[in-house]
């Protein structure tokens, strides 16, 4: 058997391994589920707004309700997430998005609703949002081992990815043929199925972390941002990540549909162009979820870089086809590079900061994207659709070489382990070591 034929047997007994594990089995399940709610959450929600107010400023009210939260409160999230058991705090957290999707489906479903319960219910699902993530990002951790978090991301990354490819033209379904209502009462439902897969759950009690004291919320924010600013390769990342939603994302998603509309043909031409870029990500997600890198950071550099394609020959306005295939080509890169960076994170950060520190990670990261969203049209109408694209096209091949200059980062080196069997394969019952055990750099 040559390298590569041992590599891929390898990598197939790593998954199969991975999924005979009964918790991360539950939590790859429910968070699956979840995330084909989420997915169709922003058709539903639009239709449904539209529905009740035919108003586009009553529309664009309740998508603020429900990411205004999630903003606010997300570095009080990373505090509680680490000051309590995660598990604990999900399960609130999807009870809560549950009775708030299943109430506003209700509502729809009956004629009963108004733009005063949907703003309402969108800012109780936006806060459990703000909990919620932290306490997930310091979960995996708990479930697998350091070695296995790699393909333990790429596994759940790829669902998310399938979900929001696939996510959206179920949710356009069941909108035409039953009801808005309804996909929100289906959205409810699967934070159900997530919150009874994280109830199964059977971890070890959360232990301290050595030398830790109680201590107001404040010296928490402190301590977690000392751990954040410590990891140069860490916070260069996030600062990359918050140029490209400054700059790069919202030219996409603003004179995407724009230019297509103007010049491509219109909604179909938009549709066939953001069903590549889903495929793309999907592919990029097998490519993470397969690839052994020895540094881990490094490995997504270049593929990063390709995003630019899809704005070059949108702003050159090729063919459809071509602009498709770039879309395709573009996200494969950025789909490794949320795997591994997220992967690189779990590996290096101590699991008790981990809620605060994944805080820090996210707000950094797009917490400029609603300014680049509010900014993008006001800079095309100064200069031209064509130039913004450019420029967020241009910033794309910049930066694996931006990226490379980081030591930190292109040297960082990932975690792996070889896939071992079982003492006793039939026993699934046994919960994986608490993760305050697991070493970690």
């Amino acid at each position: 058997m040559n390298i590569r034929s041992k590599r891929r047997t390898a990598d197939r007994e790593g998954i199969t391994a991975l999924l005979r594990q009964r918790e991360f089995r539950l939590l790859y399940i429910g968070q699956t589920f979840s995330v084909v709610g989420d997915a169709i959450v922003p058709i539903a929600l639009a239709f449904a707004v539209l529905e009740v107010t035919d108003s586009a400023s009553a529309l664009g009210l309740v998508l603020a309700a429900r990411i205004l939260p999630t903003v606010v409160l997300l570095l009080l999230g990373g505090v509680i997430a680490d000051r309590m058991a995660r598990r604990r705090l999900m399960l609130v957290c999807d009870a809560a998005r549950f009775v708030s999707q299943l109430l506003l489906g209700v509502l729809l479903v009956t004629g009963h609703a108004s733009l005063a319960w949907m703003i309402a219910l969108q800012l109780v699902a936006g806060t459990a949002a703000a909990f919620f993530q932290p306490a997930a990002s310091g979960l995996l951790p708990e479930v697998v081992k350091a070695g296995a978090l790699q393909r333990a991301n790429g596994l759940v990354g790829l669902s998310e990815n399938v979900a929001y490819t696939v996510g959206p033209a179920f949710g356009g379904v069941l909108v035409a043929l039953v009801s808005p209502g309804s996909a929100l009462i289906f959205d409810g439902v699967t934070y159900a199925v997530s919150a009874v897969a994280l109830y199964m759950l059977r971890l070890g009690p959360k232990k301290a972390a050595d030398g830790e004291e109680a201590s107001s919320i404040l010296n928490d924010l402190k301590l977690g941002w000392q751990e954040f600013r410590s990891r140069t390769w860490l916070w260069t990342m996030v600062a990359w990540a918050a140029s490209f939603h400054l700059l790069v994302l919202p030219a996409w998603q603003v004179f995407g549909p724009t230019e297509a509309l103007a010049h491509l043909g219109g909604a179909p031409a938009w549709a066939l162009i953001t069903t590549c870029s889903g495929i793309g990500s999907v592919l990029g997600g097998v490519i993470a979820l397969r690839m052994r890198p020895r540094y881990i950071m490094r490995a997504s550099f270049l593929p990063l870089g390709l995003y630019g394609l899809q704005l070059l020959m949108l702003a050159l306005l090729a063919p459809v086809p071509v602009i498709a295939a770039a879309a395709l080509v573009s996200n494969i890169g950025l789909s490794m590079f949320n795997v591994f960076s997220l992967t690189a994170m779990q590996q290096n950060v101590p699991l008790g900061s981990m809620g605060r520190v994944s805080s820090y990670e996210w707000l950094g990261s797009i917490g400029l994207l609603p300014v680049g969203q509010a900014l993008a049209g006001p800079a095309g109408g100064l200069t031209s659709p064509a130039t913004m694209l450019t420029i967020g096209a241009v910033w794309m091949f910049l930066t694996p070489a931006l990226l490379f200059v980081v030591r930190s980062a292109r040297m960082l080196e990932a975690v792996h382990e070889d896939p071992e069997p079982a003492d006793d394969p039939t026993d699934e019952t046994a919960p994986e070591p608490d993760g305050s055990e697991r070493a970690t750099a």
